[in-house]
């Protein structure tokens, strides 16, 4: 999850009196620009070109660095150009990339009047950084996110002459569609629930939000639940439904969805099942001291469960009672 953060922009102000513009509509010139590094560019039909936004001062911004140089070197044969614009002054963009050498192979420049800026960030209603923009050998945008997202595989079609912009157009608009119902249901089941008679609206919209919800949103919603609402009003069992499918779109393969996914379990009676789950969640996480220790210490508290609830199995079983029915 936190590779794909975004630093959120003040200073950037959407206009939103301009209608906003629309996959496969034309690139914005590149104007205005003083080129740090590499440059100047101009965007040529037959070429694809890669154009980022970011800031020095935004931590995911400098995460997407090392993987736009990879995307650089890996596509530089296919006439692939990475572009990488900043809204800041030279003198704090220009020894930032120096300090970064080889790291940051790619082009760099500065908008230090914003001619460029309001054809990709405004136009396309963009709040956060890093913001990435692929414009295709025709010289349309054909694909805005995140940098960390897909951009690799779009990449790939592109340079074969596979990618179809319409039906990539066609398919983001349904996943934003998606994305504000689950967004919806999301904020009004919190509030249901805080309501006496909010239960059964509760229910039908967590349905809701397990069909339409994303990874990201389904772990958020059952994290929330599991951390923050009140027992009395904790439904572990929708939970555990939501992170479910959000580890299965992630094919178990996120770390912190995985140690949600665990967690639902643990809460769930499955203590065994958690803690293989969260074992998992452990290993991927082992690159991340911070995380890796904050999903070590939640492992311990597993077994620590596991090892008193088979002592007092045993216990059970020496004075006639019969164990507490638990998985272990």
């Amino acid at each position: 999850m936190l590779s794909l953060a975004l630093c959120i922009l003040t200073s950037w102000a959407v206009a939103q009196d301009k209608p906003e513009a629309k996959i496969g509509d034309p690139a914005a010139k590149l104007e205005g620009l003083e080129w740090i590094k590499g440059g100047p560019v101009e965007l040529k039909k037959d070429k694809v070109f890669v154009v980022e936004f970011w800031a020095t001062w935004c931590p995911p911004c400098r995460t997407s660095i090392p993987h736009l140089t990879e995307i650089q070197k890996k596509f530089r044969e296919n006439d692939v150009t990475v572009i990488g614009i900043s809204n800041e002054t030279a003198d704090k963009v220009k020894p930032f990339v120096e300090e970064k050498g080889d790291q940051m192979a790619y082009v760099v420049a500065i908008d230090p009047e914003k001619k460029t800026t309001p054809g990709y960030m405004e136009a396309y209603k963009q709040r956060g950084i890093p913001t990435a923009f692929i414009v295709d050998k025709q010289g349309n945008i054909v694909w805005v996110g995140h940098p960390m997202a897909d951009l690799d595989a779009v990449l790939a079609q592109i340079v074969e002459g596979t990618f179809n912009a319409r039906e990539y157009a066609r398919k983001k608009a349904l996943e934003q569609e998606k994305y504000e119902k689950s967004s919806k249901a999301f904020k009004e089941y919190f509030e249901a629930i805080g309501q006496d008679d909010g239960a059964e609206k509760a229910a039908q919209l967590a349905k809701q939000l397990i069909v339409n919800g994303s990874d990201q949103m389904l772990n958020a919603f059952a994290w929330r639940v599991l951390t923050e609402v009140d027992k009395d009003r904790q439904d572990l069992a929708t939970a555990l439904k939501a992170a479910a499918k959000a580890n299965k779109l992630t094919e178990s393969k996120n770390a912190a969805i995985l140690d949600t996914f665990g967690l639902a379990l643990f809460k769930n009676g499955k203590i065994a099942r958690a803690i293989k789950v969260q074992t998992q969640a452990v290993e991927l996480a082992k690159d991340n001291e911070q995380m890796h220790k904050e999903l070590s210490d939640r492992l311990a508290e597993f077994k620590k469960a596991r090892k008193a609830n088979t002592g007092q199995k045993q216990a059970g079983k020496k004075d006639g009672k019969p164990p507490k029915a638990r998985e272990n």
